[in-house]
Order: structure tokens, then C-alpha cells, then sequence
């Protein structure tokens, strides 16, 4: 048996198993660990008078440890305060990593002015920060074949390649994941206390991750799914009889895999759903190395065993092995759960095996100073203004607290729960929506608690910094599709607009953003689309009345989806609809001139003997007389039997006369050809 199941067996804690093997010299280093009989003897001798000794205190059960410990040679104590020593240097390594990192943020901060950071931008900004004037920049991005004017944006590559060009050092900017992860780092020490885990739940589209969470939270999330997909980052505190967990549920689709890396950031153990009848697939591979980077603990569960046969199960298990998740009944160390979300089967399973793994990690928080966490989805809501998705990691925050996030600051106004009721004060046991931001913020900001005074402060300062947010990327190309993004919440504008740069590499045709928004389609969005002769792509988001009217008044194009791969295709259909048609002249005939006719008012007439394929009125025909080239030109009247017929075939007699050529003779070849459109490859 492992170690979780002999401590659940004797209902004694994974940490006093270990630490009692530890003490005798057994190599053991995780609950995951694999009891030999030898062990399992030695456990069952020391743990034995338990069910003897019920009525004394559980302290004293620990005193044979203890004892144990106190029976060591002085050369083992030396060694322990050795240990010590070195576990002390450690931590003061990791603290020193910490100030380092801090204060190169900070360093890298103060030499902004001296350094580009890596971004897109208009042309001007990039003149103004490289120290440049605006001509001279627009002059050498023309020389680089860029067609840009001040107000313009550039892409990253595009600043890259200034910046190159005026030898000025590039760095690229912080994420906000990594400076909240910083911020998160610099807590009060004080009194720590356990915390629920944060469980992220990954794994492809429509393999039951919703249907799961819905399972354990009794809700129906799913079935109010636009498509039956998840296309948001939803948090969830769930009250199960195993303890609480806050689950993350993320979306499957490829184009949200910037959300899904920040949920399996934030969280501490990640469960992989793999459904029983698909296996492995392509986002399961992506979520797997996500994880594994994060270095977070990961179980799997096989989700749909209700639709399979047993030996399926076994198939799916193999094709985990191939991406080194070996199950522990294959003598692996990964947590293999065969799950049913729509009967529960294995559901409680699941439950321990989370709960067990959160156990070992020991998560505390610190409940008593003020607030620390992170933004995970924000979004502008009719009525309430900026609306943000908060997971407390640290402290509580309270309706009434100032906080700063990001690029913004504000005053908690009203809060709820993952449920929708209305909380007065959260902590690092349930995740809220918190109301009240002076601007959205972007997901992943770092949030964090302070005094009136310092809002004050940062509210000032922000508001003479704060510029337009530019947008990810630009085309520059003349035949780029102009766009207006309009998107529910900042996390599906970043998955949009991500997705808008893929699919300009796939169809190789640029798409051309100038603005991209959070929030309702107003009058003003709908005018500049007019005034630019962009097309409005909106999704998940609403089109007011006003704006509809203005929309059929300029004739504006409005691509309106809630379903994200739907949206794309739309895109690609137009794009390819206003691209122009490659042609390759082909050739499909070649005849004989047997008689020339010279009519007057008319032309020179060669009647000719179609030896293969086929002539066309609508052809363009050369004319050889031996090997030297008559001419060439296309056919102005193609006749047949004193007829005009379009086509003449192998084996009949035709006369046409061809502009440009009036020197046919008796023997000349004459070589037909069409223009016939490029196939595209699929």
C-alpha cells in the first residue's frame, strides 16, 4: 500500500507515517511512496497500542517519536544542527532572490527613459521614446517597407527592428502574472493559518470540466454555456463534505490558452479531465505542459466512464504514459481517478485524493493583515461599471477598503460571492467579484489593500501617466482587414485579439485592429468604424439600440458572435471573399492555319484545323510561323460554319481573327490559352 493509504487506514496523519520512517532511517519522501512489508511491519509495531491507549490524550502517541528523537547519538544531533545551519542559509538565499528581484524591477523601472520596452505602439510614441523625430522614423520604416504615419501602430517585430536600427537596448515588459507572483511573495509574517486549495481543473474542449465542477457545486454552469464550451475563467468555492475547495474551471478552446496558463498559476494542485472516449488531445497536451512548467501537482481524471467499456480505460491510461504521467497502479507516482461527471461515479475519490495532496503541501494564509491576491477576469457590467473577478490570497478585504491593481486603483463598493449573494468581507476561503475599480483592470494584476492616502497618491499619479492602452498588434500592409474589437471582458478581448494574429499567419492576411474595448458597442465605436471603414468585431458583447441604428445608417460591417471558432470562420470567409484571385494562364488548345481571308472592313481572317483541346472566345492565342512568334493576342470573333459559336473542339475547322496579328500564313501554328484561377491548397 502508499502512504496515504496506510495513514487513512490507521487514521493517522501522512506527516507522522513519514516522520516516524524518516526517524529510522527509511528513505521515504512523499505520501505517494510505496510501503514496503518491511516498513508496513515497522509501522504496524509502532502505531500498535493506538486502539489500547483511545482514552489517553493523541500527544502522547507522538511521544514515542519523540522519545526516539531524544535516543539519537550526540554525532546525529550534530548532524541535525548542521542541518539546521544550512536550512537557515537557505532561506536566506531564497529571501535575498526575492529582494533581488524586487529591486530589478524596480531598477529596470527607473531606466525606462533609457530603454524600449518591447510593445506595440504608434509611430510617434516610438519616435518620442527612441529620441527621434517623428520624419526620420517614418523615413526608415519606409526604407524597411512599412508604409506608417505618425499615428499608426507598429507591431512588436517592427519596434524590435528600430530599436535594432537605432541601437537602442530593447527589454520586454514584466507580465502582470509575474508582478503579482512578486507581490504576493512580500507577505506579513504573522499567524498562518490552513486555507482551502486553489484547484484549477484543465484539459480539451468538451471533455466534462464544467459538467464535473457543476457535479460537486449541484449547479447547472454548464447548460448555460454559450455552445456547451467554456469560454471564461470562472472561480468557485465549493462546500463539499471533504472539506472546501475553490475550484478554477478554464476554457478548452486553443485560443484561450493565455487564459488557461493563469489559471494553472494561480492555483496549487491542477486536475487534468482526459474523456474516456477521445484520450489525450491536442489542448490536453498543451494544459499538461502548462503545468508542468508552473510545476504544479497534477491529477488526472478519466472523465465519461459511463460511456466506455473497462478496456478503455486501460488505452487511455497507456496514452498518459507516453506524456510521462504514469498511473501508481502501474507502479507510476501520478494519481490516475476514473470519473463520471453526469452520474458521479468516483466523484468522492476525486474529492480525497485533492484534499490529500493540499494536506501535504500545507497551504497557509495569513488572515489578519490587509488583503493580497490576484485579478482573474474583469469586465464592464450595465449598472455596477468595471466588475473584477478577485482570488484572495492573503489577508481580507472589505466593502469599504482602497485598493490599487495594475494600472488602477478604487474603493471596494460591493462584493459577491461565487454564488451571486452579497458578502460584506472575503478572504482566502472564497473568491468574489469585487465592484468599484476607477478603470479596468487587466487580468493577472496584482490587487492589494491600502490607506485612503496612498489611493489619493496613486489615483493622481495614475491619472497623469495613464495613456491608451495599446493594442497587441497592428497590420501595416495595404490589403490589411481594418477591425474594431469589442469583447465582454478584458480575458476574451486578450484571447480574440491573440487569436486574430494566428489566423493572419494561417490565411496570410494581415488584420488591421485600431481599437480594442471592453464593454457594450456604443454610438462612438460604431462612428469610428464608419470613419475608417473598419468592420466591428464583437464578442460576447451587446450592440445598444443607438448603436444598431447608427450600424444600418453607415452601412457598417458587424461580425457578432458568442461562440469564438464560429467568429473566426466568419473572418476568414471575408477575407478570403475581398482577396483577389490569383490567375496562371493555361494552355488548352493548338490548331493548324489552313487558308488565310483578308475582308475588307473587316480583318484578316485565319481559318484554321483544331488538331487538340479546344479554342475559346474568351482566349488569348500566340501564333508561330516555324519557330519564330508571329504575335500574340486575345480573339476578337471566333466562327464556326459562318456561325459565332464560343467554343470550337478537336476535329473541326473554325476562323477567328486575333487583335494584333494580320500576317498569318498557310502551315503557321497557333497555341490557345485561358486564365484559370490558382487552386489553394488545403
Amino acid at each position: 500500500m502508499r502512504v496515504y493509504e496506510f495513514s487513512k487506514e490507521y487514521n493517522i496523519s501522512n506527516k507522522e507515517v513519514l516522520q516516524a520512517l524518516q526517524d529510522v532511517g527509511f528513505e521515504v519522501e512523499s505520501h505517494m511512496a510505496i510501503l514496503t512489508p518491511e516498513q508496513i511491519e515497522y509501522l504496524g509495531e509502532t502505531f500498535e497500542k493506538e486502539e489500547q491507549e483511545e482514552s489517553q490524550p493523541r500527544s502522547t502517541r507522538k511521544g514515542k517519536i519523540l522519545v526516539k528523537k531524544v535516543a539519537r547519538s550526540e554525532g546525529e544531533k550534530d548532524g541535525l544542527e548542521d542541518f539546521d545551519q544550512k536550512s537557515k542559509k537557505q532561506d536566506k538565499k531564497v529571501f535575498f532572490s526575492r529582494r533581488e528581484q524586487r529591486t530589478e524591477m524596480l531598477e529596470k523601472k527607473a531606466q525606462r527613459s533609457l530603454r524600449l520596452i518591447l510593445e506595440s505602439m504608434t509611430v510617434g510614441d516610438a519616435a518620442e521614446r527612441m529620441g527621434q523625430p517623428v520624419t526620420d522614423v517614418i523615413l526608415v520604416l519606409l526604407r524597411m517597407g512599412v508604409v506608417a504615419t505618425k499615428n499608426q501602430f507598429i507591431s512588436e517585430d517592427v519596434v524590435e527592428k528600430l530599436a535594432a536600427h537605432y541601437e537602442i537596448p530593447i527589454e520586454k515588459p514584466i507580465a502582470v502574472e509575474d508582478a503579482a507572483k512578486i507581490g504576493l511573495a512580500n507577505v506579513q509574517q504573522g499567524e498562518l493559518k490552513e486555507r482551502p486549495p486553489v484547484v484549477v481543473v484543465v484539459g480539451h474542449v468538451d471533455h466534462g470540466k464544467t459538467t464535473l465542477l457543476d457535479y460537486i457545486r449541484k449547479t447547472r454552469v454548464a447548460s448555460r454555456e454559450k455552445g456547451g464550451i467554456t469560454q471564461h475563467l470562472g472561480a468557485y468555492a465549493a462546500h463539499t463534505s471533504h472539506g472546501d475547495v475553490i475550484f478554477l474551471d478554464t476554457p478548452g478552446h486553443e485560443a484561450f490558452s493565455k487564459m488557461r496558463a493563469r489559471g494553472v498559476r494561480a492555483a496549487d494542485l491542477a486536475v487534468l479531465v482526459v474523456a474516456a472516449d477521445d484520450s489525450v488531445m491536442p489542448q490536453t497536451i498543451e494544459a499538461l505542459k502548462q503545468i508542468k512548467e508552473m510545476g504544479v501537482p497534477i491529477i488526472v481524471a478519466i472523465n465519461k466512464v459511463d460511456k466506455v467499456e473497462p478496456a478503455r480505460l486501460e488505452a487511455v491510461k497507456r496514452d498518459l504514459s507516453k506524456h510521462d504521467l504514469l498511473a501508481e497502479e502501474w507502479g507510476g507516482q501520478t494519481v490516475v481517478v476514473p470519473v463520471s461527471a453526469k452520474v458521479g461515479t468516483g466523484i468522492d475519490q476525486l474529492l480525497d485524493m485533492i484534499l490529500l495532496q493540499a494536506q501535504m503541501q500545507e497551504l497557509k494564509a495569513n488572515y489578519t493583515q490587509d488583503g493580497k491576491g490576484f485579478i482573474l477576469e474583469s469586465k464592464l457590467e450595465r449598472g455596477r461599471g468595471t466588475v473584477a473577478t478577485l482570488l484572495v490570497r492573503h489577508g481580507k478585504v472589505r466593502i469599504g477598503d482602497y485598493f490599487t491593481c495594475g494600472a488602477t486603483v478604487g474603493k471596494v463598493t460591493a462584493m459577491f460571492d461565487s454564488f451571486g449573494k452579497p458578502v460584506k468581507a472575503a478572504d482566502a476561503k472564497m473568491p468574489v467579484q469585487i465592484v468599484g475599480f476607477d478603470d479596468l483592470p487587466e487580468a493577472g494584476s496584482y490587487f492589494e489593500v491600502i490607506s485612503k492616502n496612498q489611493y489619493i497618491r496613486n489615483r493622481a499619479m495614475l491619472r497623469d501617466e495613464r495613456k491608451s492602452k495599446q493594442l497587441a498588434f497592428a497590420g501595416t500592409g495595404k490589403n490589411a482587414l481594418t477591425c474594431i474589437v469589442k469583447t465582454d471582458t478584458d480575458s476574451s478581448k486578450e484571447a480574440l485579439l491573440g487569436a486574430l494574429q494566428k489566423l493572419s499567419k494561417k490565411i496570410k492576411h494581415e488584420f488591421n485592429v485600431i481599437h480594442a474595448g471592453v464593454g457594450d458597442v456604443t454610438e462612438s465605436d460604431v462612428m469610428l468604424a464608419a470613419n475608417t471603414g473598419a468592420s466591428l468585431v464583437v464578442f460576447h458583447a451587446k450592440v445598444n439600440a443607438q448603436a444598431k441604428e447608427l450600424i444600418r445608417k453607415h452601412h457598417v460591417r458587424l461580425y457578432q458572435f458568442d461562440i469564438i471558432y464560429k467568429l473566426l470562420e466568419a473572418l476568414e470567409a471575408l477575407v478570403e471573399s475581398k482577396q483577389e484571385i490569383e490567375m496562371v494562364r493555361t494552355k488548352i488548345g493548338e490548331a493548324e492555319v489552313r487558308k488565310v481571308f483578308d475582308v475588307k472592313n473587316i480583318g484578316v481572317i485565319a481559318g484554321c484545323y483544331i488538331k487538340e483541346g479546344i479554342f475559346s472566345r474568351d482566349g488569348y492565342v500566340v501564333g508561330w510561323h516555324g519557330r519564330q512568334k508571329i504575335g500574340e493576342g486575345k480573339i476578337g470573333s471566333l466562327q464556326r460554319d459562318k456561325k459565332s459559336v464560343k467554343e470550337v473542339h478537336t476535329g473541326y475547322e473554325c476562323g477567328f481573327i486575333v487583335e494584333g496579328i494580320d500576317s498569318w500564313q498557310e502551315g503557321d501554328r497557333v497555341e490557345c490559352f485561358v486564365d484559370k484561377p490558382v487552386e489553394k491548397k488545403k
